[in-house]
């Protein structure tokens, strides 16, 4: 019995391979088939390596295949049709096909034997642009820059997306006996399923018609896996979809079966039955993310705030019409975030684009771009190429954000001035899983933290600050206190900020700040070491530099920060306006580099000051860690330049450096610090130590804080804006504001995230720190061996087809001469 059913199976896998073999060689032996092979070829590397526009690799800059993998959809609307138009189309014209239907073999076996033979042909076409990726590869600065895993991972995509196609093709082409009417309503079918429900989803339908619309697009699940991501629910679909137009085309390959009622009974049994499975993959989030960089991969915090998610919500995107390359890869990025975070949310997230340009009244346009900046949208203007030459276009790259009725703007491009084009792109790309993830906490938290400015030791006051105080007030409360209201109610305060102390601190002081601490209270020091009479030095060519002691030394050296008594100079600075003209003549102001003014720089290895500007500062001095403080962890986030030199104070400052500056090779510290951060568990500077001579109790007191941060700054100047008081009221100028430059540098975007960093019980920040690896082509090979490069990608492959035709057809005659 065994025997006899393992002969049947041997008998019946011939009968498939024989039919699978037979298309295989008719398509072989056909110019048709070469010639849409070849057309494929051409069009795909004219459009990759010669056509200017949005598919080109080399105008992209970019070291990625990600141009062939949204252009080969396109291609395979027409080359898949021509491969599958003949399959039945010809068998039912000839009259062979009641011949095929009498052969042992079931009616799916039969479609899937053609089935099996179209994918090989679609593997064969596949195969010759495998030369993309080896040019690609090779053209990367440096060799090789290419991410594989990622192209790996989208070729296996395409393949799966031309199953469906393959399958389509089957059934169109049992439905006629004309290739011609075959070719057609394949084309026209794949067009509905590739994005034709997803048009159909975006006019303005119900939500949940329009999720089912979007679900049965191609589209929306060939978008991840073109990027290498294989997700589960992506897998089920293409097969699912595959399987049901092959059982739908073995349905309808007999005459009259539609007709019976067990046939129409089955047809609707198997479809419910995949469409059930459909449904039950949709609740399994299973994900393979090929990329190098997994960036494709969520956070578990990010996983976690999209679980949290109670009511929808809606993310209005303008980011849209003619954009670079580099903006489109920001582009995409952000709807494939937005569809990840949607897969893993309790609420559905939608995401809306508006093109601002679509407003075709500039007035009401202007309107709608002023509105949206007072939102917090910051526009900005790019360079992009035209049929006439270059152009600028205002962009607005960002997005509202609205859950239950509140709404928060997201701005997504990142703007460096150190950073090339590319690399703030880059940077942009990174950051846009934290700014989506952040915006949904904002809008999702019940109450705002509060931040309170201390008082009463000669701090900035209010106007000093207010710019920063304006800034944080959008997600903080802000308020000032002293250290009466700081004892009874701290835990109404979650951050402290100490700004320019002018005056001693008492040990009374201390020890409510430093009990504040002990309960867990986060701490910004704002703090200037040395003291310097700017008047004097406005009036005439020299003041000095002397020591400021407000008595904090021992507290923050308790708590593992030293502050430096000297004053900092830095190659890398801002620039003074002095007036070189002689006496009684008109005057004549010349620049020249302040070394006491450095430009300080963020550290952008740590996710509180990555990918953020410089910032501003004058007479500043330095910070050290301190050695011997378990359970802490500190990082120096703010320093100078590599080329600084330290100044030991009491000294002397003088315009005369900008005649006579220090030799250059003075400058020969790298990287002084000049804030750090520090996280864990303090020691109290009040342990084991008599209080009650303050009015406090020993027993009460705290002498090691639960788990908390602070920051060391040893320069106040950085939070302050610029007052003028001669008006009735006090005039406030941006903080980080260079005059001379007439810009304003990083300090607000700086202390700002310092703020939120302090603030973040979560790890929300830490998605700051993700990285992506810049893959760029090598623009010097390019110019030098451009056409080298073209020729080679659009002929080659060509070619090779050809080649493999003309050997393949000469073998065939040569064997069937010799038999």
């Amino acid at each position: 019995m065994k025997a006899s059913r393992k002969t049947f199976t041997l008998k019946l896998f011939a009968e498939v391979y024989s039919l699978f073999k037979k298309e295989i060689k008719t398509f072989l032996g056909s110019l048709i088939g070469y010639l849409a092979v070849l057309v494929f070829l051409l069009v795909s590397g004219l459009f990759l390596w010669v056509f200017p526009g949005d598919y080109n690799i080399i105008e992209s800059g970019y070291s990625t295949l990600d141009p062939f993998f949204s252009l080969a959809p396109w291609l395979y609307l027409f080359l898949i049709p021509a491969i599958t138009m003949r399959f039945f189309a010809d068998e039912k014209r000839s009259g062979t096909i009641e011949l095929l239907l009498t052969r042992p073999v079931s009616a799916f076996q039969l479609v899937f034997a053609k089935f099996l033979a179209g994918m090989v042909l679609v593997f064969i076409s596949l195969l010759p642009t495998l030369l993309y990726f080896l040019s690609v590869y090779l053209l990367g600065n440096p060799v090789g820059s290419i991410d594989t895993g990622a192209t790996w991972g989208s070729f296996f995509g395409l393949f799966f997306l031309a199953t469906i196609y393959v399958a389509i093709g089957v059934f169109t082409s049992s439905l006629t006996d004309n290739q011609i009417v075959s070719f057609i309503l394949s084309m026209v079918l794949s067009f509905v399923f590739y994005l034709g429900f997803e048009f159909a989803a975006s006019s303005g339908i119900s939500y949940w018609v329009e999720q089912m619309l979007t679900w049965l697009s191609i589209n929306e699940h060939f978008l991840s896996a073109s990027r290498g991501v294989i997700d589960l629910e992506d897998v089920i679909y293409f097969l699912g979809m595959t399987f049901l137009f092959l059982f739908f085309t073995a349905v309808f390959l007999r005459k009259g079966n539609i007709k019976r009622k067990i046939v129409r009974t089955r047809l609707v049994l198997v479809t419910l039955a995949v469409f059930v499975v459909f449904f039950a993959s949709s609740s399994f989030l299973f994900r393979i993310d090929l990329t190098v960089d997994k960036r494709y991969s969520l956070s578990p915090v990010s996983k976690q705030i999209a679980v949290e998610i109670q009511e929808p919500v809606s993310v209005e995107f303008f980011l849209e019409g003619e954009l670079e390359s580099g903006l489109k890869k920001l582009q995409r990025e952000v709807f494939e975030k937005v569809a990840v975070l949607n897969a893993y949310s309790s609420k559905p997230i939608r995401i809306k684009v508006t093109d601002i340009y679509q407003v075709v009244n500039p007035e009401k346009r202007e309107e709608k771009i002023q509105e949206l900046y007072e939102k917090g949208i910051k526009p900005t203007s790019f360079r992009h190429k035209t049929e006439t030459g270059v152009a600028t276009k205002l962009i607005i790259p960002g997005a509202l954000v609205r859950i239950g009725g509140k709404e928060v703007a997201v701005n997504f491009l990142k703007s460096n001035q150190d950073f090339s084009g590319e690399y703030n792109i880059n940077h942009s790309v990174e950051s846009v899983e934290f700014e989506l993830v952040n915006a949904f906490q904002k809008l999702m938290r019940g109450k705002k933290s509060t931040v309170a400015f201390l008082e009463g030791h000669g701090e900035l006051d209010q106007y000093q600050v207010m710019d920063f105080a304006n800034a944080l007030s959008g997600d903080f409360e802000v308020t000032r206190v002293n250290t009466t209201l700081l004892g009874k109610y701290a835990d109404n305060f979650d951050v402290l900020v100490v700004a320019g102390p002018d005056q001693p601190f008492s040990e009374p002081d201390k020890y409510i700040i430093d009990q504040y601490i002990m309960n867990g209270g986060k701490v910004v020091w704002l703090i200037d070491p040395v003291k310097v009479d700017v008047d004097s030095l406005s009036r005439g060519f020299r003041t000095f530099a002397f020591p400021h002691d407000v008595n904090l030394g021992d507290q923050l050296f308790k708590y593992g920060a030293r502050l430096n008594y000297e004053l900092l100079q830095d190659v890398n600075c801002s620039q003074l306006a002095v007036n070189t003209a002689p006496a009684g003549a008109q005057p004549k102001y010349t620049l020249h580099p302040w070394y006491y003014s450095p430009l300080l720089t963020p550290n952008d290895n740590h996710p509180l000051s990555r990918n953020l500007n410089r910032v501003f500062a004058e007479y500043v001095s330095s910070v050290d860690t301190v050695s011997g403080t378990p359970g802490l962890s500190k990082a120096v986030i703010l320093s100078t330049s590599p080329y600084a030199r330290r100044v030991k104070s009491p000294s002397s400052v003088s315009l005369q450096n900008i005649d006579n500056p220090p030799a250059r090779e003075l400058f020969n510290t790298p990287f002084i610090p000049v804030g750090v951060l520090m996280e864990g568990t303090f020691t109290s500077l009040y342990k084991n130590r008599m209080v009650e001579q303050w009015g406090f109790s020993s027993a009460s007191t705290l002498n090691e804080s639960q788990p908390t941060k602070m920051v060391v700054f040893a320069d106040a100047g950085m939070i302050a804006n610029l007052v003028n008081y001669s008006g009735e009221r006090p005039q406030i100028s941006e903080m980080g504001y260079d005059k001379v430059a007439r810009r304003a540098w990083g300090n607000k975007e700086f202390l700002m995230n310092t703020l939120f960093y302090l603030n973040d019980d979560r790890g929300i920040m830490q998605l700051r720190n993700r990285t992506i690896k810049l893959r760029l082509l090598d623009q010097v090979k390019l110019r030098e061996q451009k056409a080298f490069w073209q020729w080679l990608n659009v002929l080659l492959p060509a070619l090779m087809m050809a080649l493999f035709g003309l050997v393949y057809n000469l073998v065939r005659k040569y064997r069937y001469t010799r038999s």
